[in-house]
C-alpha cells in the first residue's frame, strides 16, 4: 500500500474522530456523537494555530482515506541545557491495518520532523493498559521506558 503523510485538514475531521475511537481505550474515552464535535474542533483549532503543535495524518494514496495519525508538539525545556523536545501523542493506525509497518512509517516520519525542528529528545506516553505489543512496538523503534508518569484528571 502506498501512503502519504501530511498535515491534518478540516476535511479529515470525521475520519480522525473515527480513528481516535477505533481501539479499546478510545471507545471508553472518545465520543463520536455530534454533541462532542465542538470540543474536538476547539482543540484542533488551538493545536493547528500554534507553530509548535500540529496533527499529521497518514492516508492511503489510492483512496485518500485516513489510515493513521499523530499529534506532535515541539517544546522548549529549561532542563537538559534548554534542549527542545518533541512530544508525540494520539498515535493511531486503523485497527484493520495494524501489523503492516504503517505505524513504523508514521513514527519514523515524526522522528524526522523532530530532528528538523532541532529537538534532542523524542518522547511519548503509552497508556499502561495498552497491550504489551504496543509497548514493544515503541521499544523496537529504539525508545526506552525511562520515567513513571502521573496524571490528575480535573
Amino acid at each position: 500500500m502506498k501512503t502519504n503523510i501530511r498535515k491534518y485538514t478540516d476535511e479529515d475531521f470525521d475520519q480522525l474522530l473515527d480513528m481516535l475511537h477505533d481501539d479499546d481505550l478510545g471507545k471508553s474515552r472518545e465520543s463520536i456523537d455530534e454533541k462532542s464535535n465542538s470540543s474536538y474542533l476547539n482543540a484542533i483549532s488551538e493545536i493547528t494555530a500554534n507553530d509548535n503543535f500540529d496533527i499529521y495524518v497518514m492516508t492511503d494514496e489510492a483512496s485518500d482515506r485516513l489510515i493513521g495519525c499523530f499529534q506532535i508538539m515541539f517544546l522548549p525545556h529549561v532542563s537538559f541545557q534548554g534542549m527542545r523536545r518533541c512530544q508525540v501523542e494520539s498515535v493511531r493506525v486503523r485497527s484493520d491495518l495494524r501489523g503492516k509497518g504503517l505505524g513504523t512509517e508514521l513514527m519514523k516520519y515524526a522522528i524526522n520532523l523532530s530532528k528538523e525542528k532541532g529537538c534532542g529528545i523524542f518522547q511519548l506516553t503509552s497508556n499502561k493498559n495498552r497491550i504489551e505489543k504496543a509497548h514493544k512496538f515503541y521499544k523496537n523503534l529504539g525508545m526506552e521506558s525511562t520515567h513513571e508518569g502521573y496524571k490528575l484528571y480535573l
